[in-house]
């Protein structure tokens, strides 16, 4: 005989509203959730009780309250429930379709100089790429991976460092023309091109060179993915992580300034791809091994 429990007996619509009451607050919400009429839910419920024998609810003015261990029974439903859908959600998926979701800064200035690389090698992955700042859902929405700059502390999520963020001040030649720039205290003479995400780094160095900079009037502020732009067509000194100057270094388009300096600003934040056990498939894992080989590669 077999001690499995009986799964036959499982009211999984009668569940599936218990959980999604629990997680919205209210039967009216849930209801909205699931795409049902609120009646619909109240019905489940009831019918829940009756086969729980146990009452789950107990009624506040119009409001049902959960009782304190069937919260704690929706809770662990609900985990299940999330578990379940993400593993239909990665059958039911195309093993060949890769979504990933990146910074903007990180899409135009390192990965889409090399994306035709990956294309050539991986001609069956069709390789989607949402660039936003915004942070998504791994767990939740519709993307395998994310490319995320910060601590790589975060809870539930797999993290590979990519990059060292490490800032450099730099500057296209005309504008550094008519300036005599020898110390970072010159800096000032300078209109001044700034990265609106970046600012504590960036105060930072400023501060640990002594360049009174809170009260320098000619200061631009830009999303991070149109610094490195303002910067090459000559409006002013920015502020950039080292390896989106690199190749306009070794070109002459930018000057670094300060280069012999030994200082670094404090930040343990860098570049990490992120993705959940559940996702990581073939496209997935052909993705994170060609970003380790073009971390010492240069754009094609």
């Amino acid at each position: 005989m077999s001690n499995r429990p009986d799964i036959a007996w499982l009211p999984l619509n009668a569940l599936r509203a218990f959980a999604a009451v629990h997680e919205t607050g209210s039967v009216g919400a849930a209801a909205d959730a699931l795409n049902v009429t609120h009646g619909a839910i109240s019905q489940h419920l009831r019918g829940l009780e009756d086969r729980l024998q146990r009452k789950l609810f107990t009624r506040s003015g119009n409001r049902l309250v959960m009782a304190p261990d069937a919260a704690e029974l929706a809770a662990g439903l609900l985990g299940h429930l999330r578990a379940m859908a993400a593993d239909i959600d990665s059958f039911r998926r195309d093993e060949n379709i890769l979504n990933i979701t990146v910074t903007p800064h990180f899409a135009q200035h390192w990965l889409l100089p090399r994306i035709g690389d990956f294309a050539k090698r991986h001609p069956q992955i069709d390789l989607r790429i949402n660039a936003d700042a915004k942070l998504h859902d791994l767990a939740q929405g519709d993307f395998d991976a994310a490319v995320r700059h910060g601590d790589g502390a975060w809870p539930g999520l797999n993290c590979e460092r990519l990059l060292e963020s490490r800032h450099i001040a730099v500057a296209a030649p005309s504008a550094l023309a008519s300036v005599l720039v020898e110390t970072p205290g010159d800096l000032v003479k300078l209109p001044w091109i700034l990265d609106e995400d970046r600012d504590t780094e960036m105060a930072h160095w400023f501060a640990a060179h002594g360049v009174a900079h809170k009260t320098h009037t000619r200061i631009t502020r830009l999303p991070s993915a149109l610094t490195l732009t303002a910067a090459l067509d000559g409006h002013g000194v920015a502020w950039l992580p080292r390896v989106y100057a690199a190749p306009y270094l070794a070109t002459g388009r930018l000057v670094q300034l300060f280069a012999g300096d030994s200082r670094r600003e404090e930040t343990g934040s860098h570049y990490y791809l992120c993705w959940i056990d559940t996702r990581n498939g073939p496209a997935l894992r052909a993705f994170r091994h060609w970003l380790r080989r073009q971390l010492d590669a240069p754009p094609s």
